[in-house]
């Protein structure tokens, strides 16, 4: 199993999220990214982020920090909008 590094997952986040911004620009759309909510779990907080296209919750995660939530967002988004 190949090993990743931080510098390779930053990387990948950026290019996940330049596609999702890209292909916006490109559309003519207006993609953000908002916390939903913020909660405790197990003692560590949990944020649920949403990745909008013009104001439509386009897809939605959950993780420890928002960085990994808007990531974990932005991936499903591209996934859902068939930019893969």
């Amino acid at each position: 199993m190949p090993h990743l590094f931080a510098d390779d997952l930053e990387g990948i986040e950026i290019n996940i999220k330049n596609k999702l911004y890209g292909w916006a620009n490109k559309n003519g759309k207006s993609v953000e990214f908002a916390t939903l909510d913020e909660s405790i779990e197990n003692g560590r907080r949990l944020f649920t982020i949403a990745a909008t296209v013009d104001g439509q919750i386009i897809a939605q995660a959950k993780g420890f920090n928002k960085k990994d939530a808007g990531h974990i967002a932005a991936q499903l988004a591209v996934e859902k909008l068939g930019l893969t």
